[in-house]
């Protein structure tokens, strides 16, 4: 009924004011059923003034209905309409489904003659929540609700932007039945000229209709143009340089097109079969071969990044350090696979450690205090770089198929490279540890057994010391760089010299506070004791109460769960707290588990570096991190002659894969016998006898021998000692920066900068967070902007070497001239550049060599 219409118009209107035209005075009748709903009815004839001055002033907050027993006023004589004022601030009651439409949406009049042409469409409910975000005066245009239609056919559930329905589109030519149905579609609905015009005018070419012909012509100019658009000149050799787009303008939407594209995780995934397929004209390893290698591609193919892995392959081991300056720059590019950036992980770590080595002759030192400085400053970096290596193999390993020959002599021949170290270092270190008779009291370095006097003595502030099993120094150099990272850390990295045997028991017994540990034959092993108290896990908390009475014992995993307002109880209660961290050792050394040990890795710096997090946000701003002993880890199985025979003890054993405790030995071992009080602060007679350099007993059972500790290596004797001190004000001292590269003109719409971090983050430089942008002189934006982290932590300048593109904008591709700018990510308003202000020239059109 129409009584009812317009009850239920105005109740849902945020309007209270209902205009009607009655042109035959039908409704009439009705009115009286809409005044008993509690709403004002007015019949309009000529009492214009009065009413306008009433429903303004007496009526305003009333739900007033206006019906005209005449015909709306068209054309120009609507503008002379009294009330035209108040007809435009509120609504009108139409009874057509159009017009109801237009009124649902309070849509404009004019629009109506488009939406009667797509009213079929419109009126389905799913579309019109399809089409929610142009269905309001601000936003609803032709351009719009073609769009919007368009982006329907394509089965999106939104409207879409042009950018993401042009490379659906593209997609679908992927499926042909599908494909010819949405071209059909968009035909019978007129749309199919708006998406040939958006790709015409994005690619320079005059296609007429949808077809799987237009597809593949857009799809194989698209591919070139990405492929060489950061090229600064056509080479002469190229056949493909006629569908060069080389105005900038062009260049730049193409760009940013393909950009979306590749950002579109649903339509991305066949970029690759698109480009192969249709697109399979452009052969990617010609323009490799006439462009190089050295340019910055906007897509690389399988079949060029194959060419480049092998390459690199073929390299890693003759040419460590020309790989591994390749892979620094590959391991920046993010339009790669996953998989292809593992490898350039494996072949980055691989090419590291070759290149340490290779500046070794020897490694025959003087003095022990010259091994421990050579590991600690440099041969330290072997492992790291080892390490990595195998968990980016384990990685790549079940997916190499074709590249199964190339890498895995590879990964064989880097296995045998570190154990060749591994044995060769150590065998050189023990030499020189024998001829003092492993009197570790001699040496000048940190030991292990007067660490709380060493770090601990003199401190009056509260303090968390987080001790976790087997985090051997390499792996605490990795920590350290990690935090060193943030600006407002300081820290420092000290050698700490473990025990003969390097294992738990006595490491951990070591790390407590003492004035000299005494040791008694036990069953399964010997028994430590501090002031008659075994050290044994149950009993640390007391040894440490007694030195510090407000201070405690806990484990990683119950203090990992703390909140925040625990955390902070906790530690009000407790001056000095030691934090036990059990995952290395854990993993590795269970026989079921040891293969693990270096995939475990990254885990244990994780979980600590959180764990330091939450301690800073307890208010807790000193921490120490140490461990009981490091671990050596082999890859590869080891051999027979690697294992030497467990030597002939008298009275009390206590073995391992690394060492045998007694009173005595028979005979000569074959590998060394030292006393225990020398690498200890123990007085005892015991004796213990090690095997050469990385060698393991052979001994029964189940026993894991890959991943060990206990014996005299550099890596299981080294632990590190970071001290953590987190600044409540940053240091105002920080790294520099500079541009290294010579290019002062664009000429593709793209501009490649190379910047060189001048110095490393350390403690008295901290790390710099700039923006680079390209600005005219007026400092409006005329690119992209790039967020610069420099923040590197290497002292090789080539890893400190930042590059970055910036695309010129629509008004950027306009202008003659720009400035390279850089500015502190503090300085918001961008009022004071920093290094970087250069002019640079813009030029439209693009170089020929020919």
């Amino acid at each position: 009924m129409f009584a009812d219409k317009v009850i239920q118009t105005l109740a849902k209107s945020d309007k209270n004011k209902l205009f009607y035209f009655d042109a035959d005075g039908s409704k009439r009748e009705e009115l009286t059923a809409i005044e008993k709903e509690g709403i004002k009815v007015i019949e309009v004839n000529q009492n214009y003034f009065d009413l306008k001055y009433k429903l303004e002033m007496e009526w305003s907050n009333l739900k007033v209905f206006l019906y005209h027993p005449f015909a709306k006023p068209e054309g120009e004589k609507v503008k002379k309409y009294p009330l035209l004022d108040l007809l435009s601030a509120n609504i009108e009651l139409k009874l057509d489904e159009v017009s109801e439409f237009i009124t649902e949406f309070r849509l404009q009049e004019q629009h109506s003659n488009l939406i009667n042409k797509y009213f079929k469409l419109l009126k389905i409910k799913a579309n019109k929540k399809k089409l929610a975000r142009i269905l309001d005066p601000e936003n609803f245009s032709e351009d719009t609700l073609k769009k919007g239609l368009i982006s329907i056919s394509l089965e999106f559930n939104v409207v879409e932007d042009k950018f993401n329905c042009m490379n659906k589109w593209l997609t679908l030519a992927l499926d042909e039945n599908k494909f010819n149905k949405i071209n059909g579609n968009l035909k019978e609905l007129e749309l199919e000229s708006v998406l040939i015009n958006w790709f015409n005018s994005l690619l320079d070419t005059k296609e007429e209709m949808l077809s799987i012909e237009a597809a593949s012509n857009w799809i194989t100019k698209l591919k070139y143009n990405v492929l060489v658009g950061n090229a600064t000149k056509v080479m002469a050799s190229d056949t493909y340089n006629s569908l060069k787009i080389k105005r900038t303008a062009d260049n730049y939407k193409l760009l940013k097109f393909f950009e979306a594209w590749q950002n579109n995780q649903i339509t991305n995934k066949a970029i690759e079969q698109l480009f192969n397929t249709l697109g399979s004209k452009i052969n990617t390893i010609a323009i490799l071969k006439w462009y190089g290698t050295e340019i910055e591609y906007g897509y690389y193919s399988e079949e060029m990044m194959d060419t480049v892995i092998k390459t690199l392959y073929s390299e890693v081991i003759s040419q460590a350090l020309k790989t591994k300056e390749e892979c620094i720059r590959w391991r920046n590019e993010e339009t790669i696979s996953e998989f292809t950036k593992d490898q350039i992980e494996f072949l980055y770590f691989t090419a590291s450690m070759y290149g340490i080595l290779e500046s070794y002759k020897s490694f025959r030192f003087n003095t022990s205090e010259d091994y421990i400085k050579e590991y600690t400053t440099e041969l330290h970096k072997v492992d790291f770089n080892y390490r990595k290596a195998v968990v980016a193999f384990d990685k790549i390993r079940d997916h190499l198929e074709e590249y199964e020959k190339i890498v895995l002599p590879i990964f064989e021949t880097l296995n045998n490279k570190y154990d060749r170290f591994l044995i060769d270092f150590n065998s050189e270190w023990q030499k020189v540890l024998e001829e003092n008779k492993f009197n570790f009291h001699q040496i000048d370095c940190n030991k292990q057994f007067n660490f709380y006097q060493d770090n601990l003595g003199d401190v009056d502030y509260k303090m968390a010391i987080i001790i976790s099993d087997a985090f051997r120094y390499e792996l605490g150099y990795e920590l350290y760089n990690d935090l060193l990272a943030d600006s407002k850390n300081n820290l420092t990295i000290q050698p700490c010299l473990a025990s003969i045997p390097s294992y738990t028991n006595l490491g951990m017994s070591n790390l407590l506070p003492n004035k000299g540990i005494t040791v008694e034959k036990g069953e399964q092993d010997l028994v430590y004791k501090i002031n008659g108290k075994p050290t044994n896990s149950q009993y640390r908390q007391a040894i440490l109460q007694e030195a510090v009475p407000d201070s405690v014992t806990i484990d990683y995993a119950e203090i990992i769960k703390f909140d925040r307002d625990t955390g902070r109880k906790f530690f009000i209660k407790n001056k000095l707290v030691y934090i036990y961290h059990d995952w290395m050792d854990a993993i590795g050394d269970k026989k079921r588990t040891e293969q693990e040990t270096f995939e475990e890795t990254s885990k244990v710096v994780e979980q600590i570096k959180r764990l330091i997090q939450k301690i800073y946000g307890w208010n807790i701003s000193h921490v120490l991190v140490t461990a009981d002993h490091g671990f050596l880890f082999n890859y590869n199985e080891l051999k027979e002659n690697d294992r030497e025979k467990l030597p002939k003890a008298n009275g009390y054993i206590k073995d391992n894969s690394r060492f045998v405790i007694s009173d005595s030995f028979e005979g000569k071992p074959d590998g060394y016998v030292l006393d225990m009080k020398n690498t200890t602060n123990i007085d005892t007679d015991l004796k213990i006898a090690i095997p050469r350099a990385i060698n393991r007993y052979r001994r029964q059972g189940n026993i894991g021998v890959q991943f060990v500790h206990g014996g005299a290596s550099i890596q299981e004797l080294i632990t590190p000692v970071i001290k953590y001190y987190k600044q409540k004000k940053e240091t105002t001292e920080t790294v520099s920066f500079r541009r290294i590269d010579n290019v002062n003109k664009i000429i593709t719409g793209n501009i490649r900068i190379s910047v060189l971090q001048n110095e490393p983050v350390s403690n008295e430089l901290k790390s710099l967070e700039v923006t680079i942008g390209l600005y005219n002189d007026k400092g409006e934006l005329l690119s992209n902007e790039i967020e610069l982290s420099c923040n590197a932590t290497s002292n090789n300048p080539k890893e400190r070497v930042f590059e970055i593109i910036l695309t010129l904008n629509t008004i950027g591709s306009k202008a003659a001239f720009c400035y390279l700018k850089a500015f502190d990510t503090k300085d918001k308003n961008k009022l004071n550049p920093i290094v970087l202000n250069d002019l640079i020239t813009i030029s439209t059109l693009m170089g020929m060599d020919f």
